[in-house]
């Protein structure tokens, strides 16, 4: 059985330490190979859909394991219908697939904007994608929220610097609210055991 993990880059750090756990506990003897799309391709979603189709076609052999929110892209459900080697996942967006548990109620408001470690790590990234011409482009797309709240995982250390440098870009509080990695992790596990057992 080869497992290939199709994922956007968001949850490159959450999914590098996650992996490394599962292969240190042997948890499973299939070899695990890993592909990161550029974080923001869903601000454009042909070149997301474009994107994703040209990896699919070229993994038929694997089991895949696309690791994006369910509405990353809104037709997502038509055009992976005929791939029948792909597991999803339910979660809407990367933010609920690393922070939501069963427990916890919407985490998406009007007021709050969840973030993740990936998000923090590459910001610019995510900028360069939706053509940010300036800082004040950048502040327009952030200050309607009142607060920016970072999901810590602890897959990397935030200090006053990084904070710093993002509120400069945004313009809009941070806070921080500690995040069990092991959420994500369980979730992963999930669909890895569905991978082998279909």
């Amino acid at each position: 059985m080869k497992i290939f993990i199709l994922s956007c880059g968001v949850f490159e750090p959450e999914l590098d330490k996650v992996l490394k756990e599962i292969k240190n506990e042997k948890k499973f003897k299939e070899n695990i190979e890993v592909k990161y799309l550029p974080f923001g391709l869903h601000t454009n979603l042909d070149k997301l859909k474009s994107e994703i189709i040209s990896n699919l076609d070229q993994l038929k052999s694997y089991k895949v394991i696309l690791l994006y929110g369910s509405k990353c892209h809104y037709m997502f459900h038509s055009f992976l219908k005929d791939y029948d080697n792909v597991i999803t996942f339910n979660d809407s967006n990367c933010i609920e697939l690393i922070i939501k548990s069963d427990d916890k109620k919407n985490i998406i408001d009007d007021k709050n904007l969840y973030i993740t470690s990936g998000w923090v790590l590459k910001f610019d990234e995510l900028n360069k994608f939706i053509n940010a011409v300036d800082s004040y482009d950048v502040r327009q797309q952030y200050g309607q929220y009142e607060n920016i709240i970072i999901g810590n995982t602890k897959v990397c250390k935030f200090t006053d610097d990084i904070i710093f440098d993002l509120f400069d870009k945004i313009q809009v509080p941070i806070e921080m609210e500690d995040v069990d990695i092991n959420i994500f992790k369980n979730k992963l596990l999930s669909a890895i055991n569905k991978a082998i057992d279909n």
